[in-house]
């Protein structure tokens, strides 16, 4: 679609060129003065919706280029909450992972429904992912930072979701990956 109205708006501006050339040889023709009139506007209506597909697929693009920058980001963040969470401490203050370039709104009126569904369900997985772990992280804050310390089985125990294969951060880590892998695949494909 997006390379035929591109080849159709061209033809036209070409077309519309060729006969302003030929009207500066020919200058008191009567047929070339509609002639041009019809080109230029045919140009500019197929204009319109090339500037719009355009539009879409820079947004895109730059949709996709702030989930990558958001997942690296994100690694780190990860990698770090992990480390702090193995090694608790009372009033220990914990990273959060963000989402904010996830947001549906952000994702639904940037990207193709089609062509990016995997992306859309991963991204959306991993904000549920991610809004879980902020929120356990912000109950441990909570709990370490206020009241009475915690008792060293509370410790123990956090120690031992951080470290386990299948505890949440490990969850979160693995869908991290492959959000990424979908992203930059979605990145590499070529456009329709």
């Amino acid at each position: 679609m997006r390379l035929a109205v591109r080849l159709i708006t061209f033809g036209l501006l070409f077309a519309l060129f060729a006969e302003a050339v030929w009207w500066c040889f020919v200058p008191n023709s009567a047929l070339l003065q509609p002639v041009n009139a019809v080109l230029a506007v045919a140009a500019a209506i197929f204009a319109i919706p090339a500037d719009r597909l355009a539009a879409a697929a820079d947004q895109r693009k730059q949709t996709l280029m702030a989930l990558r920058h958001e997942i690296v980001r994100n690694t780190g963040l990860l990698a770090e909450a992990r480390q702090l969470a193995l090694a608790p401490t009372y009033g220990q203050i914990y990273p959060r992972l963000a989402h904010s370039a996830m947001s549906p709104a952000i994702l639904f009126s940037a990207l193709n429904h089609g062509r990016d569904r995997r992306v859309l369900e991963l991204a959306l997985e991993w904000q549920s992912i991610a809004f879980d772990l902020n929120r356990r992280l912000e109950m441990t804050e909570l709990r370490l930072c206020t009241g009475e310390p915690a008792d060293r089985a509370e410790l123990d125990l956090l120690r031992d979701i951080a470290s386990r294969p299948d505890g949440h951060f490990a969850k979160a880590a693995a869908a991290l990956v492959v959000l990424a892998d979908a992203v930059n695949a979605s990145m590499r494909r070529k456009r329709s």
